[in-house]
């Protein structure tokens, strides 16, 4: 038998790892050897469904797998359509979080013969097994329920026996646990097989050992609620210390686990934290199985602040019983808290979940298909919820993407303005000027709301502090430079004050933009910055004020 398990991922990215189907591949490669040859194959949504069918047809199979998620359904249908069309003695299947949330909907569908619902390492075996011996996929239809793994001890690892090679990757998925103690409305995670169950510590160090020595740049941690077990966090965070110092991690984290000694752990460590903040408003969280006390969430991001750990939050627009005020209100919150990065999202009903079942109930009206997202709801219209997604971009356009964080806060300060209410401003800036270049559109954007407010020359020196970080953010982003190079990566910046002394003050506490009114003097000027070694250099060359360029200007016009 020839199998093809199928990966369609976001993006070419570091996280565009298959480890769902090479979990499977493992576990069939155990318990079939040769018998069954499996292929996995990673496809991409940018990709045109008839390429991925090409691509998927290359190794004449026998039998397709979809791991299907809400982003990646509508892909894998019409790829799995055209696949049928073209071998129609062709069995095809799906697995995955959203197979197993709409199992009866998928299979109505007559590209799809059968849907493996839950974890699927125990039922795929028992599957292929049934096929093998002379089963019809109608048959597996009819019958195939989950069958949960008790003991995550049982699996092979795909890394540690070599169903993954490392060397194809840039990244990795690492998975320490499945299951979730919380019971959020609008997540599946948690639905299905109770309880948390936890990969062995030896093979979480074994396969650690493995990264560090493929020499990965970074590690995704797949665990919901990585810091729920305090005592077993900080053992693996002791662990990432001592085994793989070098690699970056992505965790995904809940504020009120956050101790002290904790947050010395992860900064120790090479790791960027995502908290699930969803909503500063208690009531609302409430309508949705969860709950906070914004004084302790404060407080515990700060140890993080203090111990210079970056973090960032998510937050969801459109919850039950929230409204366009109160959403603007959490994404305030949040900013004063210095995240690092934030994504705001649209609520979106999930099939599967419990919010599923009382969407009903609660009057919310959503998309029936993926991507599920709520359209309206009795506290906040289809107005307000397409202005909360207009928000939602400016604050990914500006603060993400612009890696606005070392002078958002400074400059939000001196135009008195609210981070949503800016946000808001910026998501229609970029239509009606394009620039191209996303640090001089900031630039230009926030010179406007200063000239709005009679104070140029504040924004003159909001345009430099700008035009320095995000050009020297652009630089360190760029491909790595061997040490010593002659030409590191660098561009020429115009500014209006010397970068070097602004710098300087900024560095020696001045960080207001008021105060630098007062100290710094203008001097427009051309600098260099440049990117050696992981460190930003800048090379000023001085440049006559822009009235006596063109005093000389037309004095030199004049001789002619």
């Amino acid at each position: 038998m020839k199998l093809v398990l199928t990966a369609i991922h976001i993006k070419a990215s570091p996280r565009a790892v298959p480890l769902g189907p090479a979990m499977l591949a493992a576990v069939l490669r155990r318990a079939f050897g040769g018998e069954i040859q499996t292929r996995i194959l990673n496809l991409f949504l940018d990709q045109p469904a008839a390429e991925c069918a090409d691509r998927i047809l290359e190794s004449d199979p026998d039998h397709v797998g979809f791991s299907l998620y809400v982003w990646n359904r509508t892909l894998a249908l019409e790829t799995a359509s055209i696949l049928k069309q073209r071998r129609p003695d062709l069995v095809i299947f799906a697995g995955g979080p959203e197979a197993t949330a709409d199992q009866a909907g998928l299979l109505c569908n007559p590209a799809i013969d059968f849907v493996l619902p839950g974890e699927g390492e125990g039922l795929i075996v028992e599957t292929l097994d049934r096929l093998l011996k002379g089963a019809t996929p109608r048959e597996i239809a009819a019958s195939a329920r989950p069958i949960p793994v008790k003991d995550l001890a049982t699996l092979p690892s795909p890394f540690l026996d070599g169903t993954l090679n490392l060397a194809d990757y840039s990244g990795a998925l690492w998975e320490l646990s499945r299951g979730c103690p919380f019971a959020c409305d609008f997540c599946f995670e948690s639905r299905g097989t109770g309880g948390v169950r936890r990969i062995p510590f030896a093979r979480m160090e074994a396969e650690l050992e493995l990264f560090a020595a493929s020499g990965i740049r970074e590690v995704f941690v797949l665990d919901p609620t990585f810091n729920h077990h305090k005592a077993n966090a900080k053992k693996v965070l002791r662990l990432i210390a001592a085994k793989a110092p070098d690699i970056h991690f992505f965790f995904e984290i809940r504020s009120e686990f956050i101790d002290r000694e904790m947050a010395r752990l992860f900064a120790a460590i090479r790791c960027s934290l995502q908290i699930g903040l969803q909503s500063a408003h208690d009531e609302v969280l409430r309508n949705i199985g969860r709950s906070i006390d914004p004084a302790d969430f404060e407080a515990r991001i700060l140890l993080l602040h203090n111990a210079d750990v970056t973090y960032g939050f998510d937050l969801i627009y459109g919850l039950p019983g929230d409204s366009l005020e109160g959403f603007r209100a959490s994404l305030d919150f949040a900013m004063t808290l210095l995240p690092n990065h934030i994504d705001l999202f649209r609520l979106a009903v999930l099939p599967g979940t419990h919010l599923a079942e009382t969407a009903h109930d609660l009057n919310l009206e959503y998309e029936v298909g993926n991507p599920y997202q709520v359209i309206a709801s009795p506290t906040f219209t289809r107005e307000e919820m397409a202005l909360a997604a207009r928000i939602a971009h400016g604050c990914d356009l500006l603060y993400n993407q612009g890696k606005a964080v070392p002078w958002f806060d400074i400059i939000l300060e001196a135009l008195e303005m609210s981070p949503s209410e800016l946000f808001e401003r910026f998501a229609a800036w970029p239509e009606s000027h394009p620039a191209g270049d996303l640090t001089l559109t900031q630039r230009d954007f926030i010179g406007s709301l200063f000239a709005e407010n009679g104070n140029t020359l504040m924004g003159s020196i909001a345009a430099d502090i700008i035009s320095y970080f995000g050009y020297s953010a652009e630089l360190m982003d760029a491909r790595p430079v061997e040490s010593g190079s002659q030409n590191p990566p660098s561009r020429r910046v115009a500014f209006n004050h010397d970068p070097v002394e602004l710098l300087a003050q900024m560095q020696a506490g001045t960080i207001s933009l008021e105060e630098l009114v007062f100290s710094l003097p203008e001097k427009a000027c051309d600098a260099a910055i440049s990117v050696n070694d992981g460190t930003i250099g800048v090379q000023v060359s001085h440049r006559p004020p822009t009235k006596q360029i063109a005093e000389e200007k037309g004095a030199e016009d004049a001789s002619r």
